[in-house]
């Protein structure tokens, strides 16, 4: 099992002599190793798809446009909504649209910027999971900034990732030490 996850990281689609010293060495043949590559290199692309799909999911909440949340979204009963702000879990397209829509009403200005990320893929499921810098402008003048955790999960549907859930969790600071008790 550990060859399988060294292997990816090799190039195996040119494999310049390699294949002759991976079947001498490991007794893997040049056709197997060669399709391990390009199984990693289906990762990437997927890899990059998503993040493709993560950008296109913050610049529709970034623009606060709920018709490029229709695009970035599956439309399924199963989808699932857990804001930096919620009080509850939001499930179902319906009810993920509309509290969307709520959101949307309550900022005048709404920035996100992603300062971590990490992607994993997996047939037709993959995760985006990472830590977001989010400023808000309020409709009354209040901002409120803040780092959350994020969570985001998608499927494969013909070649397009759409977000099945999304959860965005504050940061809070370091603990501080409670006062003494008497």
């Amino acid at each position: 099992m550990t060859l399988l996850t060294v292997l990816p990281r090799q190039r195996t689609n040119n494999l310049n002599g390699r294949g002759a010293t991976l079947t001498l060495i490991l007794g893997i043949p040049p056709a197997i190793t060669t399709a391990v590559g390009q199984q990693n290199a289906q990762q990437t692309s997927d890899a990059q798809r998503v993040n493709v799909a993560s950008q296109a999911f913050i610049a529709a909440i970034s623009a606060r446009d709920i018709g490029a949340m229709d695009k970035v979204w599956a439309h399924e009963p199963y989808t699932t909504f857990i804001g930096p702000l919620s009080t509850t879990v939001v499930t179902g397209w319906d009810s993920v649209r509309k509290a969307w829509e709520m959101r949307f009403s309550q900022f005048d200005r709404v920035t996100i910027t992603v300062s971590e990320s990490h992607v994993r893929t997996n047939a037709n499921a993959a995760w985006a999971v990472g830590i977001e810098k989010v400023e808000l402008l309020r409709k009354n003048g209040d901002k409120l900034s803040f780092d959350a955790f994020v969570t985001n999960v998608f499927e494969n549907r013909d070649g397009r990732w759409l977000l099945v859930s999304h959860q965005a969790t504050p940061m809070f600071g370091e603990p501080r030490e409670l006062a003494s008790r008497p």
